[in-house]
């Protein structure tokens, strides 16, 4: 992905944290997703629009992770996200 494609949120998810873990829920479709910490994380992230990059440079300061295995973890979540229609990729 470019580094120029923002990220948003879908403004029809509705979330509920339990257990560390956050559980989420398309009210247009009904369907249901839960994101581990990490993917907690980058929702959290996501709060305003952001960058695949922007993303991966918090992670790398809070997580353990070499900047390749950054890009390639957080590009295929992202890319999930937006197949799923929980992600909006401008």
């Amino acid at each position: 992905m470019s580094d120029s494609v923002v990220f948003t949120r879908n403004e029809d998810i509705v979330e509920a944290e339990i257990d560390g873990d956050l559980v989420m829920m398309s009210i247009e479709t009904g369907k249901y997703f839960g994101l581990d910490p990490i993917g907690k994380h980058i929702w959290q992230l996501m709060e305003q629009p952001t960058s695949q990059a922007a993303i991966c440079l918090e992670l790398q300061q809070h997580y353990d992770v070499s900047e390749s295995q950054c890009v390639e973890e957080v590009e295929s979540f992202l890319s999930r996200m937006v197949e799923l229609g929980v992600v909006e990729a401008a």
